[in-house]
């Protein structure tokens, strides 16, 4: 007996353990759940009174997480200032003197999730981790200009 293949709609949602950012386009491009080369006023309209999730790289390979706290804490006053309000579980995890990052709670209680082009986003576990899990929970996923 031949087996069937697996449906789009079920790889979609079968992420790959490392980030890999082509293969969640070629998935998800077309869907409402990703927007790419988004600006923080798109987005405030978009989100306004939701809490958003920064998704930013926690460790780096120069710095480490205390610069990915630093980071976070600069993009967080970004967002501020375009009136997103926003909780980052790398700003959380470097002011707290966590070993990593703990995306899921943050996650959980934010309406979307917004990863701007910070320095490593593209290889970082952490950030990966978020956009996984938004979409997954049919949250909203923006990558700010500057994410290609």
């Amino acid at each position: 007996m031949t087996a069937l293949p697996t449906p789009l709609a079920v790889q979609r949602l079968q992420f790959p353990a490392q980030p890999d950012w082509t293969w969640l386009r070629w998935h998800w491009q077309r869907l409402p759940g990703l927007h790419e080369a988004m600006r923080l006023r798109e987005i405030a309209t978009r989100e306004k009174d939701q809490l958003a999730c920064l998704a930013t790289p926690y460790r780096y390979s120069e710095g480490g997480p205390v610069l990915g706290a630093d980071c976070a804490g600069a993009w967080m006053q970004d967002l501020a200032a375009a009136e997103i309000m926003s909780i980052s579980p790398a700003f959380l995890a470097g002011w707290s003197g966590l070993k990593a990052a703990h995306v899921a709670p943050s996650v959980r209680v934010s309406g979307c999730v917004v990863v701007p082009p910070a320095v490593g986003w593209q290889e970082a576990p952490d950030v990966w981790q978020a956009v996984c899990l938004a979409l997954v929970a049919v949250k909203p996923v923006y990558l700010l200009e500057g994410c290609a």
